[in-house]
Parts: C-alpha cells; structure tokens; sequence
C-alpha cells in the first residue's frame, strides 16, 4: 500500500452496531487521517479529525473571508455575506469584536437562525467556527493583514 492509498483509503461500517463495535479502530482510522464511514438507516456519515474537517471547511467558506480595514480613525471588521461587523479603535480589540460576534451569531444560528431562508446555508461557516479556538480564528481572520 502506498502512501497515497493508505491516506484516501476509506474504512465502512455497515450498521450502527457495527460501528459500536468497532469504534476504537474507526478512531484509530481518523487519526491515521482515513476515513471511517457508518451505514445507518441509507445515510452514510464519516468520522474525520477535526484539523483536518476544520480545514476543509475554511476553503467552504472563502467568500466569507474576512475583511479588516482602516476607517475614519478605526478598524472595522467585517464578514462579507455574513451580518457581522464591527468597530473598534485598536486593530487587536476589532480581532476580538468579531470573534464575539461569530460566537454570538453561532449560537443564534443553532438557537434559531438555522431555519431562516437567509441563514440555513451557513453551517459550513457555523461549524466551522465551533470547531476553532479563539486563537485559530485570531490566526483565521488576521492572515491577510500578515
């Protein structure tokens, strides 16, 4: 097996109980960065490691890339296509504002956005802000200023 097989190669589980069973080798098959796949009910999901989902779903959401800029005097941080936005006098305290807003429009967005026409199409984003820390939205959102 080649190096590229064993990392595309996919693991199936064609039952929950299956996957029960087994659930110690599907982790060992996500963190060998493989894919294990449970069947249940005609629906197919995958368990995948975060970092690698986590950046899988930044290329997703490019046309939400962030936007920092230098406006009268302040820094205004904003999401394109996303209702957040905010102003600050310090660049650092503009990073943080914007982090608060995505937590804050996440948790909205599981509470109740998530049925509005305008904002269902935003769990690529959602997700993938739940799985960053402060510190890799931080990094995320300053990368063009860099």
């Amino acid at each position: 097996m080649t190096t590229i097989d064993r990392i595309t190669s996919v693991k199936r589980y064609d039952t929950a109980h299956s996957a029960r069973d087994n659930f110690a080798q599907m982790l060992t098959t996500a963190e060998e960065g493989n894919l294990a796949v449970v069947s249940r009910k005609g629906k197919d999901s995958a368990l995948v490691l975060v970092g690698r989902l986590r950046s899988l779903l930044a290329q997703i959401i490019k046309p939400h890339e962030p936007q920092i800029v230098r406006e009268n005097g302040n820094w205004v941080a904003y999401l394109p296509g996303l209702p957040l936005a905010v102003e600050e006098a310090d660049f650092d305290r503009a990073v943080q504002a914007l982090i608060e807003a995505m937590r804050e429009y996440t948790a909205d967005w599981q509470d109740h956005l998530h049925a509005a026409v305008n904002h269902r199409d935003n769990i690529d984003f959602v997700q993938f802000v739940e799985l960053s820390t402060d510190e890799q939205l931080t990094e995320w959102l300053t990368a063009a200023e860099q």
